[in-house]
């Protein structure tokens, strides 16, 4: 161990003890430990694996030699802030049954070389995505959740609107014992950029309340803000509330680090409502929106816009090139850029003077100071470890590890520096270096004073300044957030304040796909950068068409603080890393792109889900929890036996092809097979409340496609319904039309009697009165479009279904001389087209089997073309007891 760390970090060994802190007493960050535990490997190979987000957790080279044998998890931990590589974190900070989370988005597989991915640029939109009236996983179940006013005057009413459907919910402040939080501080008035800090301030705080007990089990976490229901990409929203922006990279980290926990990050337009149909639509949302529905793939749903008017959409990311354009830096330009004078900013920069011959200020920490004459021929860490340590020791100096490694990196830092200056002026660009922090608003504006009085105005800034300090929501102090964020935000804010009077084009912040996908370990980075992202929107609006902004969410880059040990651990993951020309050139280019896409992602797709554990158990069942009550499922009023509402078969139906859709929203949804009745269901609580369920989902098989075992479960456990479900790569196809039965005429019986067909108005989907015999019918149903059940994107068209079982009990209780039956069984049912069926269809029954008290059949309807649209096939009914009359209705 003493060797590798000397090797790995210019330590001489006879420096290091066993005893030593890694962070304390030698300066260790977590990237330096994964290169420690990678050298180790490779010269023990049979050390058994150890996570390397779990060295966070140890703090001296003898629990690191200790740990190496056992088998147990600890959360990441980083002790000391380091600058932030441009992208997400250059550490992989993970547990052990979940992937790095450096570069989210990119699916981990072994190989031994990650090529260049097709498209390196991914632009943002929202798109309408509906409900999937499936409640917020862990909603239901939570019994202590803490609804945060925060200023909002809200938590009243959402509590006592969460409270009328059975969820244990009240305004309070998170403590120890909640298990879930519903943070409404982003809904207040704000009377400054302060005031909205405040607000991710406190929903930061909340979370770390209730981290320890949400790592552990299920709950939610949720944040609700008014940006103005599209997350700030049009930069309408007034001023000071962008700075609201970060509140959903706060959420999108703890959904990584707490996997089994509900998460929703909503804005909502408030447009002058009031406080109630405010709350209304929160609780809507959390009853019936939980469920990623269709949208999975494209951005895990966590995001949920939600405009006045009631359309909801989520955040989705697509490839987008550049448009080409000219070059908006010049050689007049003057750039101010943070960050800029060392890591791959400094290398976007030079290449940036290469194209425009501009002017660059570049503000960083590192003081610039004459190096020590003994050091000048040292060109690296250790070697000018060594000499500063035989300079002490001459000197009759001790000196600690940590306080060595701090020197050494200063006279690295310098040279960097210094380095990038004479790059830039090679380049044709002209350089000049201010030391100072970027939120020294002081600072700053004495140095730019000096630059304007020089080179003239400031024309643009490039904020690349950040630092990471990576440490789990349970384990990160405010102070330690505070560091993070205010570095990328407060430096934002001190720019464009030092900037207000500067006839400024061009605005270019460098974010992070952290603050796109969350990122473990950092979620006060991801919160900074998705804050950077909102405020340039504004910046932009605010300016004018003249005005260019972009922020730009870099992945992880071939360079900086890639080390080699770390290159191959993304390698072996399947990361890929931009490499430090391209990604320079990517600068370049995009301050030349004529399109309107502000916030960008510049590496690999960026695909949440992709973050799932490759050998993640996909047989453990899934669950999605519904509520049936009249406001969700006001159809349902008109499926009454005897006045007591009872849950329709098709409505189960549909759920399950929700939750199969929920599951693989990869794939398409094609079937449900083997659906059986296990116990009818009558909804006691309908009119208040409602009655609760649970969908299970299990997979049973995978390929090409994939089968699911799903069950319908009541409030107590007890199964309902069961069925299997397919998941296909594209929709199935039918051509074949069944035969007409012989011997049709017409029935003359009332087809609503309220006894066979008991349905009220929404269900009465069978037009006039169909032609019948002894082998089958024919008929004209209507559909849900057509019966004006509620709008919403459903999966199946659950009045087609519900009129093809209607068929069924016809012809049953038809022959069978009898007053009522029900359906018991579906052998299979299958659509041929997505999406509900404009205009009436044509329903040809087929009877195959019947004795005295059941009949078989199959239904496939026909569109107006004559192509079949859906079937159900192996209809199963059984007559009522009791209910034969002395005779049949006959045709």
């Amino acid at each position: 161990m003493l060797e590798v760390v000397a090797e790995k970090t210019g330590y001489p060994v006879d420096m290091l003890e066993l005893s030593m802190d890694l962070a304390g007493d030698l300066g260790v960050d977590s990237i330096k430990r994964v290169e420690i535990l990678a050298a180790m490997r490779d010269q023990a190979p049979d050390l058994p694996e150890v996570d390397p987000a779990e060295l966070g957790k140890l703090r001296t080279l003898q629990e690191i030699v200790d740990r190496m044998a056992l088998d147990e998890k600890a959360p990441l931990d980083e002790k000391a802030p380091r600058e932030a590589a441009q992208g997400g974190s250059a550490t992989q900070s993970r547990r052990a049954d979940r992937p790095p989370a450096v570069a989210p988005g990119v699916p981990p597989t072994a190989s031994s070389a990650q090529p260049l991915p097709q498209s390196m640029r991914w632009a943002l939109r929202l798109e309408a995505t509906p409900a999937s009236g499936f409640a917020l996983p862990g909603l239901l179940d939570a019994t202590a959740i803490a609804v945060l006013d925060g200023g909002s005057g809200l938590a009243e009413l959402v509590a006592a609107g969460l409270a009328k459907h059975g969820v244990k919910a009240a305004a309070s402040t998170p403590g120890a014992t909640s298990d879930g939080v519903i943070s409404l501080g982003g809904l207040a008035d704000l009377g400054s950029v302060d005031d909205a800090l405040a607000v991710q301030r406190e929903a930061f705080v909340a979370a770390k309340a209730v981290a320890a007990k949400l790592t552990e089990g299920r709950g939610i976490f949720v944040t609700v803000q008014d940006t103005g229901g599209d997350f700030g990409l049009s930069g309408e929203e007034p001023s000071e509330r962008a700075w609201l922006g970060g509140l959903p990279g706060l959420v999108k980290t703890a959904a990584q680090e707490w996997p089994a926990v509900g998460t929703r990050a909503i804005d909502l337009d408030r447009d002058g409502r009031d406080p109630k149909t405010i709350a209304d639509v929160i609780v809507a949302e959390l009853l019936r929106g939980g469920t990623p529905h269709r949208d999975g793939a494209a951005g895990a749903g966590i995001e949920v816009a939600i405009r006045a008017d009631g359309t909801r959409s989520t955040l989705i990311s697509y490839a987008a090139d550049v448009t080409p354009g000219t070059q908006r830096v010049t050689k007049e330009s003057v750039i101010v850029a943070s960050g800029g004078a060392r890591g791959v900013t400094a290398t976007t920069l030079i290449a940036l003077a290469e194209a425009s011959g501009a002017r660059f200020v570049l503000l960083g920490r590192t003081a610039l100071e004459d190096e020590p004459a003994s050091c000048k021929s040292a060109t690296d860490d250790a070697g000018i470890k060594k000499a500063l340590l035989a300079d002490a020791k001459a000197a009759g100096i001790a000196i600690k590890p940590a306080d060595l490694g701090a020197h050494a990196a200063r006279i690295l830092a310098g040279r960097e520096v210094n380095a990038t200056l004479r790059a830039i002026e090679a380049a044709g660009g002209q350089a000049r270096y201010v030391a100072a922090s970027v939120t020294d608003g002081d600072a700053l504006g004495d140095a730019l004073s000096e630059v304007r009085a020089a080179w003239g105005p400031i024309t643009g800034i490039v904020h690349g300044a950040g630092l990471i300090a990576d440490r789990y929501i349970t384990d990160k102090s405010l102070e330690d957030w505070g560091r993070v964020f205010d570095t990328k935000v407060e430096g934002l804010r001190a720019l464009l304040e030092v900037t207000a009077g500067d006839p400024l084009e061009v605005l270019i912040a460098f974010s992070s796909v952290a603050g796109r996908c969350g990122n473990r370990g950092q979620c006060d980075y991801a919160m900074a950068n998705e804050t950077l992202n909102k405020v340039l929107a504004v910046e932009s609006r605010r300016r004018g068409n003249t005005f260019f902004a972009r922020s730009l969410r870099w992945g992880p880059w071939d360079g900086g603080m890639m080390t080699p040990d770390l290159k191959k651990h993304f390698q072996d993951l399947g990361v890929p890393l931009i490499p430090l020309a391209a990604g320079a050139q990517m600068l370049v280019d995009e301050l030349t792109d004529d399109s309107d896409s502000l916030e960008l992602v510049l590496g690999g797709e960026p695909r949440p889900e992709a973050l799932s554990a490759p050998d993640a158990d996909r047989s453990v069942p899934a669950t999605f929890d519904v509520i049936i009550d009249r406001e969700a499922f006001p159809t349902i009023d008109d499926h009454r036996v005897k006045g007591q509402p009872v849950l329709p078969v098709a409505l189960v139906l549909e759920l399950f092809a929700r939750a199969v859709e929920a599951t693989r929203p990869d794939l398409v949804f094609s079937a449900i097979e083997e659906l059986k009745v296990l116990r009818g269901v009558a909804l006691e609580h309908f009119s208040e409340g409602g009655d609760r369920f649970r969908v299970r989902i299990t997979r049973v098989s995978n390929g090409d496609g994939a089968t699911f075992r799903l069950e319908l479960l009541d409030a107590d456990g007890r199964p309902r319904y069961s069925a299997n479900g397919i998941a296909e790569r594209s929709t199935p196809t039918r051509t074949s039309v069944p035969p007409r039965p012989g011997a049709l005429t017409r029935f003359e019986g009332t087809v609503y009697d309220g006894g066979a067909l008991f349905h009220g108005d929404a269900f009465q989907v069978i037009v006039g009165a169909p032609d019948i015999g002894e082998t089958g019918l024919e008929a004209v149903l209507e559909g849900t479009a057509s019966r004006g059940w509620p709008a919403g994107e459903w999966a199946t068209d659950p009045a087609l279904v519900d009129g093809g079982l209607q068929l069924a009990l016809l012809w049953t209780c038809n022959a069978e001389g009898a007053g009522g039956a029900l359906p018991t069984s579906v052998k299979s049912y299958r659509r041929f087209v997505r999406g509900l069926i404009d205009g009436p269809l044509k329903a040809i029954l087929t009877v195959t089997d019947q004795n005295a008290d059941r009949s078989i059949s199959d239904v496939v309807l026909i569109d107006s073309s004559g192509q079949p649209v859906a079937e159900l096939l192996g209809i199963e009914t059984h007559v009522l007891p009791g209910s034969r009359t002395s005779s049949s209705v006959r045709a």
